[in-house]
């Protein structure tokens, strides 16, 4: 230890060129030290280890590594050298730490071009949400934050006053978070629906009094496909706090693309319910677009002063078979009734004539 401080002192009291070449030659001989290091053990360890991301982070921090010793060297050498506040101690100190930060961001920004995009890739894999939006957003925001602090930082090291510049990206940012709460809060509720997984691309669903198929779910808006083809775009914020009905989701008997059909039949009077409830039950059977269920009834619903009211209820094994299954049980419904001698009434109108 007294060895060491009296080397310090040694070296204090000769002159400022000898301190910077013996700070120059120190540095270079730590920077083959460290290369030596890096290119032996170290590799030889990475290179053994089964986890393919050691291997990938220790390549883009090799640049770094082995220009940092060396920048690290100078930094010192320069503060050593001369005094707090001189042009060189600024120029040169402040220049190598400059130049080593911005190494860094640069380190910071492959690490973000490596390990991000693939991370939205998997996460688009196993959700319904579009993310390709928000991969963009924050590739960009964090090598923006990287490069910002490493500028500012870098600014700082060489003595130029960053107070102005920092006020300024503050006011900045504030009016630009302003300008943009829409926009953030259709970005959260984006989020909030890959979390809780509402609908998918491709279901059926009604959402205020619109009714189609999910053409697309991004972070902002969800696309939602009619029957007319035509494209309604519902801003995330909006379709929050609306109740949403799902074909895709419901189903029964543990199969999610069976869905519920239901809907009422007439007769006349005088027909037979239970030949009527016979016919419609036979019908349902032959039905290549229902399923057998339990909970398939035909009940005689209502009576009426001109008709016999009958509901079907049946299960459609596919929700977009649903028009089709409807259109099918309908026609056949026809031809039995008239093959039966079963009426369909129609509405009828009284006129009534004053004298």
């Amino acid at each position: 230890m007294a060895l060491l401080e009296s080397y310090f002192d040694d070296l204090g009291s000769s002159s400022i060129f000898v301190q910077i070449l013996i700070g120059i030659g120190a540095s270079i001989v730590a920077t083959l030290i460290s290369r030596l290091i890096l290119r032996g053990p170290v590799l030889k360890v990475i290179s053994s280890s089964d986890n393919i991301y050691d291997d990938r982070i220790f390549n883009l921090a090799t640049p770094i590594l082995n220009t940092g010793v060396f920048l690290i060297g100078i930094w010192l050498t320069f503060r050593f050298a001369f005094e707090e506040g001189s042009f060189e101690r600024s120029a040169f100190a402040g220049g190598s730490a400059a130049i080593l930060l911005i190494l860094f961001a640069q380190f910071l920004t492959s690490i973000v071009d490596e390990f991000i995009p693939p991370l939205f890739e998997s996460m688009d894999e196993n959700t319904s949400l579009d993310l390709s939006t928000l991969k963009t957003i924050t590739v960009s925001v964090s090598k923006l934050l990287a490069w910002l602090a490493a500028i500012l930082i870098a600014l700082d090291q060489m003595n130029i006053d960053v107070t102005a510049i920092v006020a300024s990206a503050t006011i900045l940012t504030l009016v630009i978070g302003l300008a943009l709460q829409e926009t953030a809060a259709n970005l959260v509720s984006g989020l909030l629906m890959l979390l809780d997984k509402p609908f998918s691309k491709g279901d059926k669903v009604i959402v205020m009094g619109v009714k189609g198929r999910v053409d697309d779910v991004g972070l902002m808006t969800t696309k939602i496909r009619t029957g007319n083809e035509r494209l309604v775009v519902i801003p995330n914020t909006t379709l929050s706090g609306e109740i949403v009905e799902n074909y895709a989701l419901g189903g029964s008997l543990g199969d999610k693309d069976s869905m519920n059909l239901r809907f009422r039949i007439r007769t006349s009077l005088d027909a037979d319910p239970k030949i009527v409830k016979s016919l419609i039950n036979n019908i349902i059977n032959d039905c290549s677009f229902t399923i057998d269920s339990p909970k398939t009834e035909v009940l005689l619903y209502d009576v009426t002063e001109t008709a016999l009211v009958f509901r079907l209820d049946c299960w459609v094994d596919d929700y977009n078979s649903e028009r089709k299954a409807k259109d099918w049980l309908l026609i056949e419904m026809l031809d039995r009734f008239k093959s039966n001698n079963i009426g369909i009434p129609y509405p009828h109108l009284t006129v009534k004539q004053d004298n």
